[in-house]
């Protein structure tokens, strides 16, 4: 079996195995939920009847999802000059899937945002997906620095 089929072949496992995994998650969330809370009527979190807290099936899936992403841009990706397209795509996919579960932490810990802080205080968010997205940046741009150097050196 070649390379490529080898890991579209465990993509498609790894697709399978997140679609039945989201579903038993969302499953035992729903019914963690409803027995802490009862039926839903709202998502918030604050523990009141009806509340139903969404961030940590949200940290789960999303997380096992971006996983699955990347793994299928790698698949998209798997030719001759696609590895910077692969990382930029990657990225792309990582802010989309990390923006907003860093969103729902925030207002899990601190409610409404009022302002931008690491302070942890009610209203404070801190912004860590920038921080991430910044240094995962980074890290692309000195592989295409580094891609270019040896590019220049080998002709």
């Amino acid at each position: 079996m070649r390379p490529h089929d080898r890991r579209l072949h465990r993509l498609r496992v790894n697709l399978v195995a997140w679609a039945a995994g989201t579903i038993a998650v969302t499953v035992i969330w729903m019914l963690h939920e409803w027995q802490a809370n009862g039926a839903f009527e709202r998502l918030a979190h604050d523990g009141n009847p009806g509340d139903w807290n969404p961030t940590l099936w949200a940290v789960v899936v999303g997380l096992w999802g971006l996983v699955v992403g990347i793994m299928a841009l790698g698949v998209h990706f798997d030719r001759p000059g696609g590895r910077f397209r692969f990382h930029v795509a990657a990225w792309g996919l990582g802010m989309l899937v990390l923006t907003p579960i860093n969103l729902l932490i925030e207002w899990q810990d601190n409610g409404a945002f009022e302002r931008w802080s690491t302070n942890s205080q009610p209203g404070s968010w801190d912004p860590w997906v920038l921080r991430v997205g910044v240094i995962w940046a980074l890290g692309i741009a000195a592989l295409a620095l580094w891609e270019r150097a040896t590019r220049r050196r080998g002709t």
